[in-house]
């Protein structure tokens, strides 16, 4: 019975709330006055994206557009869901190109920090061979021998290992976010009160 409540709960959507003077708003900024209370400063799909990385779980998204009435047609939710997922297509591709950029960069850079690795190792044997045990002289050139082989590793390693991953998390929320349920409501006018 737990496991039924655990399922339930995953399968809930996760819902999002955007408020748009124009459809359009969903994929790009208008051309408006900056200093409006009304502008957005993202894109809907940005918005969407950065509500959805900084959360552990990929649960199913629900997206409530609203809009104005004048803007709302019979077939504008479908036509933001199918433009969705092609967005989310090409960048998904766009991803994996760019991960695979990153991966390429730190294999690159080995040309450089391998070198640079081997040459603090080298500083580093040689301190313990040719200086005194324990003389200051060896202790300077033992440390820098190993800061040249963290250097030597750190950029490179960091590129091929770490880079990547923020295509990879954007990745698998863009593939949740393009099977979203999209629904178009009218805006309430604000009251004043």
């Amino acid at each position: 019975m737990g496991n039924r409540a655990g399922r339930s709960a995953e399968s809930t959507p996760e819902v999002i709330q955007l408020r748009l003077a124009h459809a359009n708003e969903m994929f790009e900024l208008p051309q408006t006055d900056l200093f409006s209370e009304y502008r957005n400063f993202l894109t809907g799909v940005d918005f969407c994206l950065s509500e959805m990385r900084g959360r552990w779980s990929f649960r199913p998204v629900r997206l409530e557009i609203y809009l104005p009435p004048e803007e709302i047609d019979d077939g504008i939710a479908e036509r933001i869901r199918r433009t969705l997922g092609r967005y989310c297509d090409h960048r998904i591709r766009y991803n994996r190109r760019e991960s695979s950029s990153q991966r390429f960069g730190g294999i690159s850079a080995l040309r450089i920090g391998v070198p640079i690795c081997v040459a603090g190792l080298l500083l580093t044997l040689l301190s313990s061979r040719l200086l005194p045990s324990g003389s200051v002289s060896d202790t300077l050139a033992d440390q820098f021998g190993w800061v040249l082989v963290w250097i030597g590793l750190w950029f490179p390693l960091d590129q091929l290992i770490f880079y990547p991953l923020s295509y990879v998390r954007e990745t698998r929320v863009l593939r949740v976010l393009s099977e979203a349920e999209v629904v178009v409501a009218a805006q309430q006018p604000a009251v004043m009160a």
